[in-house]
């Protein structure tokens, strides 16, 4: 949104030269008063040698020019161009009845024609609003021109003149998809932070965890992505390489999937991970798919999650020196810093004894409450050791104000009593939040239902 003049603004404020460049048209130039100049260190010369052109006003053929340039005194590039490459924005007018100015008053009505998108107060330099600049980013990236003209012509090269022409129709709608986005965008920053510190809260309290609204219209938007089969295999590289090849792609598409949830194909995570709740396999085999795969973790967590380290060392040496405390994964908040413990156990593991203790009633196995009890013990003494775990590994954006404890372990009961029993357990476990793979897996699914454009996804067995 362009700024707005305040209404005790003079424009016999402004320092100003106006130059008549023939009838009807005119140069603006900026001038820093003596105090600036002082400012930036050019005090002992006369403020006039510094003076920058900052506009154009053509009245006679039906155009304005304006040259980004920094007009901030305390910028150490005040008075320098504003981009690196484009100098200048040239704007077809319809002056109307009016003609080029040659007053301070004219100059800022004759600003006002700009079209929507532009700051059109020169002592904020005249540019494009911030939420519009990728637009010059964008034609610096892929063109060499210096120039950039705003008209009816088609949009495309005249190296003739030596201006990149963009059409008006295509401007307003360049404008329209960053604002549609920045909505999109705000909205579901909104979303996030209000389940992000509900979800904060319920665990003090002992509440029912919130998931994100994944049906809003909003959140959908922002994940459903068309790729590519090419932009699949660069993303590849991206996520097992951890390489910036973005350039060679959509850079869109391939940002979102690096820094929202690191995957190229869901469909074959999915699928190894079926295949692996198939076989006898190892807790370390799980942890390698995690490691591969580590957005599964925000999955797990619930709202944005940074991973700090597997096999994370979190105290409890013994003075012998035996005994340390590892955990599989530790993890942080992304928002509040907040540290998470995640452990690892077998999909084989059981979750309840073979016999019902009474009735319909059965009570949880020796490998859950074992495991509950181990991760608990390992927030116990990474609570204990924050300090020097910040100091000796030198992360000191960690936080230990409630440490969440999640364990990822087994497999949801068939038998509706056994389910029903598990649920009672694991609801009542108020500092271990408790999760099967096969939960896991499901939310696998919903994932990629989200990302596919019939938005069916991969049903569930």
């Amino acid at each position: 949104m362009a700024r707005l003049l305040p209404e005790d603004f003079s424009p016999a404020e402004l320092n100003i030269d106006i130059e008549e460049v023939f009838p009807n048209c005119t140069d603006v130039f900026i001038l820093p008063s003596q105090a600036q100049s002082e400012m930036v260190g050019k005090g002992t010369q006369k403020p006039s040698q510094h003076r920058k052109r900052i506009a154009t006003f053509n009245g006679q053929d039906g155009f304005i020019s304006i040259f980004p340039i920094i007009t901030l005194p305390t910028h150490p590039n005040y008075l320098r161009q504003k981009y690196d490459q484009i100098e200048s924005i040239q704007l077809e007018i319809d002056f109307g009845y009016s003609s080029a100015p040659y007053t301070k008053g004219e100059v800022v009505s004759c600003l006002q024609l700009l079209p929507s998108g532009f700051v059109k107060d020169l002592r904020y330099g005249l540019d494009l609003t911030k939420d519009y600049r990728f637009i010059i980013s964008a034609i610096e990236e892929q063109t060499n021109f210096k120039s950039v003209c705003i008209g009816k012509e088609e949009t495309g090269d005249d190296s003739e003149f030596d201006f990149f022409h963009l059409n008006v129709n295509d401007f307003d709608e360049m404008r329209r998809n960053c604002d549609r986005i920045t909505r999109r965008a705000r909205q579901v920053a909104q979303i996030t932070k209000t389940a992000a510190i509900y979800n904060q809260l319920a665990y003090h309290l002992g509440n029912e965890q919130r998931t994100l609204p994944t049906d809003n219209d909003a959140i959908s938007k922002m994940l459903r992505i068309k790729i590519s089969d090419t932009d699949k295999q660069v993303a590849m590289s991206l996520v097992v390489e951890d390489k910036s090849m973005v350039a060679q792609t959509d850079p869109v598409t391939l940002t979102k999937l690096k820094n929202d949830i690191e995957l190229v194909s869901l469909e074959r995570l999915i699928a190894s991970y079926e295949e692996l709740l198939t076989k006898k396999t190892k807790e370390e085999t799980w942890q390698r798919l995690f490691n591969e795969n580590p957005f599964i973790l925000s999955l797990a967590f619930g709202y944005p999650a940074i991973k700090i380290s597997d096999q994370a060392s979190v105290g409890g040496k013994r003075i012998s020196g035996d005994g340390e405390k590892i955990t599989d994964y530790l993890i942080k908040n992304g928002v509040t810093n907040n540290l998470a413990l995640i452990e690892i156990k077998k999909p084989s593991a059981a979750l309840l004894n073979k016999k019902a203790y009474r009735g319909a009633v059965y009570c949880a196995s020796t490998e859950l409450t074992g495991s509950v009890t181990q991760v608990l013990d390992q927030c116990y003494q990474l609570q204990q050791n924050i300090a020097s775990i910040k100091s000796n590994n030198r992360i000191y954006d960690i936080e230990s104000y409630a440490v969440y404890c999640i364990l990822i372990i087994g497999y949801m009961p068939s038998d509706e009593d056994e389910r029903k029993s598990f649920e009672i357990y694991r609801s009542n476990s108020k500092n271990v939040q408790i999760i099967t793979f096969d939960e896991l897996l499901l939310k696998l699914k919903q994932l990629h239902g989200f990302l596919d454009d019939g938005g069916d996804g991969i049903t569930t067995n």
